[in-house]
């Protein structure tokens, strides 16, 4: 018996945590598209009061919910549902409902049309769902804000007159912001693993060595590239850009350096190109995008 209830409960887990990924992933996409319509002084106005909103959200949950108010410090355990004490905090006829749900009931479809349909039969289901992925959202804007600093800094400090800061440190960042302006934080395992998604989901006309895909994050590529689906290629960069391996301003970077062509007429892709391409696919997911997610998702895990 107690071997059916942890199996169960780590059957919807696997549940909850698709849940989350949504969710997660629908506010993070939301916030780039806001951006692209805010200019810097917005943009910092906007992270500040998005996180006192998001706090104050988080907050009121655990005030209202004392049942889920230790998830917050536990949602980094794989299957923490399980492995946490919010088993042990649900009374008996909450842990009976859990026990006997049937996973194969669940219907995401149904779920995302309105998210406490389930929380009859699971408990607390959609509160947890929002107290999760509002606690990685909240770290996320928390980590753009201290980014969207030190790029401020980095960019005060290049206009500087030279006699005034010619000694220290701001000569280091030149240096690295112009032999890497994705800022890429890539390592040679990782790009390995992007040379393997990259072919798998056939993005370009041709097979990507890792030498070569290494070459296009260090900017040394002559037009070596050419683009099969435009809006795959931005849907791998918008990822890779939303936790933080490349630069935001990824678009810019490729137009300006001219990395990739268009597959027909074989000329540099543009920066107009690459953001109809973007916005295409954040609204309708292109075609093979499955395949991308799975390999961020290996990128992740390190």
């Amino acid at each position: 018996m107690e071997n059916h209830i942890e199996t169960n409960f780590r059957e919807i887990q696997k549940i909850l945590d698709s849940c989350v990924s949504h969710g997660y992933k629908t506010k993070v996409d939301a916030l780039f598209l806001k951006r692209e319509y805010l200019t810097q002084a917005q943009l910092k106005d906007y992270l500040r009061q998005e996180i006192f909103r998001v706090t104050e959200n988080i907050v009121a949950i655990q005030q209202k919910y004392r049942v889920v108010r230790d998830i917050v410090q536990d949602m980094d355990v794989p299957d923490f549902l399980w492995e946490s004490g919010y088993f042990e905090d649900l009374n008996s006829n909450e842990r009976k409902k859990y026990i006997v749900f049937r996973c194969s009931d669940f219907d995401m479809d149904a779920y995302l049309h309105e998210p406490s349909c389930y929380d009859e039969r699971l408990p607390y289901f959609s509160i947890i769902v929002s107290l999760v992925v509002l606690s990685k959202y909240l770290y996320f804007l928390q980590e753009q804000e201290s980014k969207y600093y030190t790029d401020s800094i980095v960019s005060q400090e290049q206009v500087l007159p030279k006699e005034k800061d010619e000694s220290v440190e701001t000569t280091p960042a030149k240096i690295v912001g112009k032999s890497n302006p994705f800022k890429s934080t890539l390592k040679a395992n990782e790009i390995k693993l992007l040379t393997e998604c990259v072919n798998e989901a056939n993005m370009f006309t041709t097979t990507v060595s890792t030498k070569i895909l290494t070459d296009f994050f260090n900017c040394k590529l002559d037009g070596v590239l050419k683009v099969n689906n435009t809006r795959l290629l931005a849907y791998l960069m918008m990822q890779l850009s939303c936790y933080n391996y490349i630069v935001y301003e990824w678009q810019s970077v490729i137009a300006n350096n001219k990395l990739i062509l268009k597959k027909i007429k074989g000329e540099p892709l543009t920066r107009t190109d690459l953001s109809s391409a973007t916005d295409q696919a954040k609204n309708i997911y292109p075609k093979g995008y499955e395949i991308i997610d799975k390999y961020i998702k290996q990128l992740q895990k390190g």
